[in-house]
């Protein structure tokens, strides 16, 4: 669901999506800008033909932005491979549409975020720095995201920092 430029969602969900899973990383922000972790999750495809799993997925997807009041997806969006396109690349776009169909059906804002783009945002260290910076993460309350899900949190903070 579209929202006015003004809008400034309070419940913000971070995704990154392989070809098999999508990392969440759900925040609240605060009035005074700060970030509370909410949770963090990782849904798995069910195992068997793709398109029933897309499906199963979908629904866990939406369920899960509904119930958590989901106000907006930022999902880091895919980007070009160098080493050439393998199909756990295009899973993984696959799965990253499904994820953002679900997104748009629980009525939540959805925006996708490229790694580029995000590492800008913050400040001048390219992402990989900021995500292995223990400080960092310290430093915003959010210690306590899993290593292998501050990237999914991260695409949502960058999106979100005054």
């Amino acid at each position: 669901m579209p929202q006015s430029e003004h809008f400034m969602p309070t419940k913000i969900l971070g995704v990154t999506v392989s070809s098999d899973d999508a990392h969440l990383v759900l925040l609240t922000k605060r009035s005074n800008g700060d970030f509370i972790l909410e949770d963090q999750v990782t849904m798995n495809l069910q195992a068997g033909p793709r398109p029933a799993a897309y499906n199963t997925i979908h629904g866990q997807f939406k369920d899960y932005a509904e119930h958590n009041a989901v106000e907006c997806v930022c999902i880091k969006g895919s980007a070009v491979s160098h080493g050439g396109t393998k199909q756990a690349h295009l899973h993984a776009a696959e799965l990253r549409g499904v994820l953002q169909a679900a997104a748009i059906a629980a009525e939540t804002e959805v925006r996708l975020v490229s790694k580029g783009v995000v590492s800008r945002r913050p400040g001048k260290r390219k992402v990989d720095d900021y995500l292995k910076d223990n400080a960092f993460w310290t430093g915003l309350n959010l210690s306590p995201v899993k290593k292998g899900l501050r990237e999914a949190a991260f695409v949502a903070i960058s999106e979100f920092t005054d």
